[in-house]
């Protein structure tokens, strides 16, 4: 045991104090609903805002704005936090805002927007709700093959699901409406794909096209920025392309992989924290951080 501490010990201290940690969420919550909801991007409302508040007592908290402009000048001098919430789920509008800026906290929030308009929602969202087995089956392999006709063929389930139930908006995102009309100074709203798609299965033209689309829908949003978080963002959701096309349409790439940002590298890096305690999140932070190149076995340039 006495090693065990000494090794988290030294591992901790090894950790930079000057860095920029950007936490990732979902969905919120008074009560898991299953048939809405997904377990594991999911935080009890109560339990949400006790993290909050452990924030406000331990750190400085920053608009990703501030960090980004921190980290690009190489002013941090102590650990900066920001917030960033993916999907545009319902609670957003519902809880999330509400709650945060009534505690003065800024997050910036990376938006699909086809969803509720052109589509009700993606494979995560339709099997559990419409308790559709087929959808149910293909989600698996959907997530995790790395053959794009697979994937594209799989996908044609989920067309179906929302052809049958379209025009009938959204019970799993916040209206638009609401982020379009936004002035408050604590949020921004960043790009996440028109759809939520794994960027790695889909040629160069068609990553293009998918945020060609996304920019058009919300570029004049009072608060949009320019950031584009990689939906999904691990190592087998992305390519060497969305680097390329996210360079050549001026955005600044995130990915959702563990890990915090110490220098102006791109993509930065996110660390995905639903229902977790953040006082552990930060007692088990690594002191050896990956390249993008390392996690996603590209070659170094």
């Amino acid at each position: 045991m006495m090693i065990s501490q000494l090794k988290n010990s030294i591992k901790q201290y090894l950790v930079p104090r000057a860095k920029w940690v950007i936490l990732n969420f979902h969905q919120v919550g008074e009560k898991l609903d299953p048939k809405v909801h997904n377990r594991h991007i999911w935080n009890e409302l109560g339990f949400f805002r006790r993290q909050m508040n452990y924030l406000q007592q331990n750190f400085q908290i920053v608009s990703m704005r501030e960090g980004f402009q921190a980290i690009k000048e190489g002013s941090i001098k102590n650990t900066l936090i920001s917030l960033s919430f993916d999907d545009g789920d319902v609670s957003i509008a519902s809880l999330v805002m509400p709650l945060l800026e009534k505690m003065g906290i800024p997050a910036t929030f990376f938006i699909n927007t086809a969803y509720g308009k052109e589509k009700m929602g993606y494979w995560y969202n339709l099997g559990p709700y419409f308790d559709d087995q087929e959808m149910m089956v293909a989600t698996k392999e959907i997530r995790n093959t790395d053959q794009p006709t697979t994937y594209r063929k799989l996908l044609t389930v989920e067309d179906k699901l929302n052809r049958n139930h379209s025009g009938k908006g959204s019970p799993f995102y916040s209206d638009y409406k609401i982020f379009e009309t936004c002035t408050n100074p604590l949020f921004h709203f960043g790009l996440h794909g028109h759809e939520h798609l794994r960027f790695s299965m889909l040629d160069y033209n068609a990553q293009k096209e998918n945020l060609k689309k996304n920019i058009q829908a919300m570029s004049h949003w009072p608060h949009y920025v320019p950031y584009f978080a990689v939906p999904f963002g691990q190592p087998q959701d992305w390519n060497i392309d969305t680097l390329t096309v996210a360079k050549e349409l001026n955005l600044i790439p995130f990915l959702a992989y563990q890990g915090y940002n110490t220098e102006y590298r791109l993509p930065f890096l996110r660390t995905s924290v639903d229902g977790l305690e953040l006082s552990r999140v930060f007692k088990n932070l690594s002191p050896f951080q990956k390249t993008y190149y390392q996690l996603n076995k590209l070659p170094a340039r």
